[in-house]
């Protein structure tokens, strides 16, 4: 999807239009961007390719990144909703988001060559909803329904699992048993909303169990701890990522929950308004967990042109989490003594 530029506001426009009171300046969030999970998934499918050549089949969309999957489509890789749209026998990847047992059944049935790129953070709660199904519990699920992860999560467990997509939902439903309930969540959830979904139902159902460790990923909870420290500060917040990355779309609105005067989400520089910097002194900058820091470093750029050179990176936490590749792929490049890139994590972010 290539970016149409357009004709801006200059900055003594923007300038004029509003006074700025104080020292114009960035609140940079770290961490930010690219997750383990998502370096992991990215680096298996350019693997993919490395190895096999083009077409490489990728169902739904790697990781919810426009970016991402723009630049992968261009190298060879073939998006597809569904398996029957791929070839019998081509090689073919799941996304991060993992499948349900129905899809892996589905590409044997049809020979496909498969890669399984899930996240590792996802393949536990989805070996947790087998677990918990086997030991005939019935389980809530809370998370967004129609999201890949939660629809192969669900299927893991379909006749047990009960989707919780909201607290309003969370005080209506209805269980069999209530004394042998267990909650589980999507990964990518909002710490604060899924906390306060268990406590409506907890209040709902004493007997209420946890899941044996946080569901929650570690890349959500930091980012959202990140862009909660520098929100209050903030006039505005920007937040790059995909509109259907739900990570990132929670970013905006816990910027706002938080303090910030506003917040906006863009996938590319290009989308920022500058009359979004009229009277604006502090702009707080944060992305998704599915975003390549080279666009936040546009939007960096973007900022510098319009008297925002002073960046100040605020760090919450220090991430060293890695991902072995898929063991699909790890076979296949021990074969051939390929060594590079054999771990996801270890993209680091930039200051500008």
């Amino acid at each position: 999807m290539p970016q149409v530029p357009r004709a801006r506001r200059t900055r003594e426009d923007v300038e004029a239009a509003a006074v700025v009171s104080g020292e114009k300046k960035v609140m940079l969030a770290a961490p930010r961007g690219y997750c383990a999970g998502v370096d992991r998934a990215v680096i298996a499918v350019e693997k993919a390719l490395e190895h096999h050549g083009a077409p490489v089949y990728v169902r739904k969309e790697i990781v919810h990144n426009r970016h991402v999957v723009d630049t992968l489509e261009q190298q060879g890789v073939v998006f597809v909703e569904e398996l029957d749209e791929v070839p019998e026998g081509a090689l073919t990847v799941f996304s991060a988001h993992g499948v349900s047992p129905a899809v892996v059944n589905e590409a044997a049935e049809r020979n496909l060559q498969t890669i399984d790129a899930t996240c590792p953070l996802v393949t536990k709660v989805h070996r947790e909803a087998v677990r918990f199904a086997k030991q005939n519990r019935s389980i809530l699920l809370i998370g967004h329904e129609g999201h890949e992860e939660v629809e192969g999560t669900y299927g893991e467990a379909p006749e047990h699992t009960t989707i919780i997509n909201n607290p309003e939902e969370a005080r209506t439903v209805e269980v069999e048993d209530p004394d042998n309930l267990i909650w589980l969540s999507q990964t990518t959830l909002s710490v604060d909303e899924t906390l306060e979904i268990v406590s409506i139902l907890r209040e709902r159902f004493p007997n209420l169990q946890d899941p044996p460790s946080d569901d929650i990923c570690y890349a959500t909870s930091n980012r959202q701890a990140a862009i909660k420290k520098i929100s209050p500060s903030c006039d505005l917040v920007i937040v790059v990522g995909s509109a259907n990355s739900s990570n990132s779309v929670r970013l905006k609105e816990v910027a706002v929950e938080y303090g910030a005067q506003r917040a906006e989400r863009v996938d590319f520089a290009n989308q920022v308004d500058e009359s979004w910097f009229e009277g604006v002194a502090t702009v707080g900058l944060s992305s998704g967990a599915s975003v390549p820091e080279v666009l936040v470093q546009e939007v960096l750029t973007l900022l510098a042109e319009y008297g925002y050179g002073s960046v100040e990176e605020v760090v919450t936490a220090e991430e060293d989490i890695i991902f072995s590749l898929p063991k699909e792929l790890r076979a296949e490049m021990k074969k051939v003594g390929d060594n590079d890139r054999s771990l996801g994590g270890r993209r680091t972010n930039t200051a500008h």
